[in-house]
């Protein structure tokens, strides 16, 4: 971890262990609608950036207000987060980093005021510089808003490390030219990771370790 001048982490399936969440108010969703519900499998196959394109493969949006079907999934999240924790080794790897001295700050799809929010729920808040979320809830790309900080930042990102669990994550990582890390516990499963020339890992131990 010595080597990294800045850690970016995403949140949601990599600092916080949501999948559950996710899955179960989607799966409401289907019931709501009378159609079966989809398994964690079949879920981290379709989940993808921007989030439409789960949701076209999952409703029929062309009877469907896209607007309601977000606010009510996150009214579902809300409602089974209260299950959820934090990633394995995601407190030892923030206290690491800090202790080296290294910067860290959270780059999500997560829109702002939800994002900080849970930041402080689950004690986290202090240990970033800077929490770029979403100015909304379509879960859009994060290139854009990484890119702007780098250059604000005038960070040489081949010293950076994206830690993520979405092919999206390591998209943002090449966009950028910095390393990756993807975690296999989050919201796509190891066949999609490894599809990339990310390291892939199942949990953050190692990474804390070397």
């Amino acid at each position: 971890m010595k080597n990294y001048s800045l850690l970016i982490w995403d949140f949601n399936g990599t600092l916080l262990n949501d999948v559950g969440a996710a899955l179960a108010s989607v799966n409401d969703m289907l019931a709501c609608r009378g159609k079966k519900p989809i398994d964690i499998d079949a879920y981290r196959q379709y989940i993808d950036v921007p989030i439409i394109r789960f949701y076209e493969q999952v409703f029929e949006l062309e009877h469907e207000n896209y607007q309601e079907i977000l606010a009510e999934y996150q009214a579902g999240y809300e409602w089974h987060l209260k299950k959820c924790r934090l990633t394995d080794f995601v407190q030892l790897a923030l206290d690491t980093a800090k202790n080296k001295g290294i910067p860290q700050v959270v780059l999500s799809s997560s829109e702002q005021n939800q994002l900080e929010r849970l930041l402080r729920k689950y004690d986290i808040a202090d240990y970033f510089d800077a929490v770029l979320g979403s100015q909304d809830f379509f879960a859009g790309s994060k290139v854009e808003r990484a890119k702007l900080y780098i250059e604000e930042n005038k960070i040489e990102s081949s010293c950076v490390l994206v830690i993520g669990d979405l092919t999206h994550d390591f998209e943002v990582a090449q966009a950028i030219g910095s390393q990756c890390l993807l975690l296999t516990s989050g919201h796509h499963d190891r066949e999609r990771l490894e599809r990339t020339v990310a390291r892939v890992e199942d949990t953050l131990e190692s990474f804390v370790m070397e």
